[in-house]
Parts: C-alpha cells; structure tokens; sequence
C-alpha cells in the first residue's frame, strides 16, 4: 500500500513541473510556500482517502487506529516520493 503514497507524490510532482498554467503559478511561488502547497495537498489526499475509507466509499483504510496508522505511513510514503521527484525534476532542469 505504500507505494500507492508513493505514486500519489510523484504524481503531484509531474503535475506542478509541467501542466502549463500550473507550473507557472508554481514557479513563482517561493521555496517555503512550494513545500507547504505540496505538504497540505498530500495531507488532503491522505486523509481524503482515509475519510472516504471511513465513509465506506474507499476500501483503502480500515477506519480503525491501525488504519490511521497506515494513512500516516502513506503520508510519509507520499512525502518521500514527492521529494524524491522533485530532486530528480530539478537536477533534470540542471542538466
């Protein structure tokens, strides 16, 4: 399951490089304000799909402690994968 955090954070990384308005609104933003946009996104992601878990929408969580201890570990999944795009988007741009 944590790779689905994974994916969740690369996925908004390739978003905020290169859909067109996006990325531009983006770029302009500052350094501290870019991690704390992708921070929240993630945190409502995560904890979107641990809601939706709960409402019976999602299969994703089971709506238990131990399920919210999963949805943490995906956050940091998701962090993780989203730093780790990131580097390797920007040191691409480098290059």
């Amino acid at each position: 399951m944590l790779e689905i955090g994974v994916i969740a954070g690369v996925v908004l990384s390739l978003l905020f490089k290169y859909v067109p308005r996006l990325s531009g609104w983006y770029e302009k933003q500052e350094s501290q304000a870019k991690e704390l946009i992708m921070l929240v996104l993630m945190v409502g992601v995560v904890g979107g799909a641990y809601g939706l878990s709960c409402a019976g929408w999602l299969d994703t969580y089971v709506c238990t402690a131990m399920g919210a201890r999963d949805a943490v570990f995906m956050f940091v999944a998701a962090v993780v994968g989203n730093v780790a795009a990131y580097q390797a988007l920007s040191h691409q741009k480098r290059s």
